[in-house]
């Protein structure tokens, strides 16, 4: 994907590969790593511009997904169904401040935009809000490659110890919490009943069981 980037030129490659990166729904494409890699090795390149042009890129390529959204009630179980109309429900009144939080944070923002588009949320607000959290998220990844290009001084083995370390910081955000079960459980329960629940169970109310399977449609 960074060759990609480099062979389609500059901001436009990064624009197409984040488009390509956001527009499958549930399958993890990891397209922050290029943003991260082409702005730590090409110098002559903007962070800023970077990051920008990456969440502008994510936040059209999550238009797909929110179709897909639109277009699976005819196509999903109903037990998957219900348990995404009522996530639906949940982020209904704030959508735009969800999509916000989910894309600037590195956790799975198709748990909320399947949702939202099943059920038809605006989205013109939807776009906004992912936009808005995507470039956050994609700023701060490119200024973090650029700063580790500084520090290490172009020193290939200190850019991957400090690269891994970052990188499995987000893979641990994205594998070990199951964001789908904490959306569902504060659309049954409410904040309160999920505080209980965590309470209750402690960080496993929030972890993935390595038994569990990924959702049926």
């Amino acid at each position: 994907m960074y060759d990609a980037a480099k062979a389609v030129g500059g901001y436009a490659g990064i624009f197409i590969v984040s488009v390509l990166g956001n527009a499958i729904p549930f399958i993890s494409v990891p397209y922050l790593a290029v943003v991260y890699f082409y702005s730590m090795k090409i110098a002559e390149a903007s962070p800023l511009l970077v990051g920008v042009v990456s969440g502008l890129g994510g936040a059209v390529g999550k238009l797909a997904v929110y179709a897909v959204g639109r277009g699976s009630r005819v196509f999903l179980k109903k037990e998957t169904r219900d348990r995404y109309e009522r996530i639906g429900k949940l982020l209904r009144s704030y959508g735009a401040l969800a999509a916000f939080l989910f894309a600037v944070t590195p956790s799975p923002d198709d748990v909320i935009v399947i949702p939202l588009g099943l059920m038809k949320y605006d989205i013109f607000k939807l776009f906004l809000g992912l936009a808005a959290g995507k470039i956050v998220l994609s700023i701060a990844t490119a200024y973090a490659g650029r700063t580790v290009a500084t520090f290490a001084k172009h020193e290939l083995l200190l850019e991957l110890a400090a690269s891994l370390v970052l990188f499995g910081i987000v893979i641990a955000l994205l594998v070990f919490f199951d964001w789908e079960k904490i959306l569902e459980t504060i659309a049954d329960r409410g904040f309160k009943g999920f505080v209980s629940e965590l309470k209750e169970k402690g960080f496993a109310a929030v972890v993935k069981s390595r038994s569990a399977q990924p959702s049926q449609q």
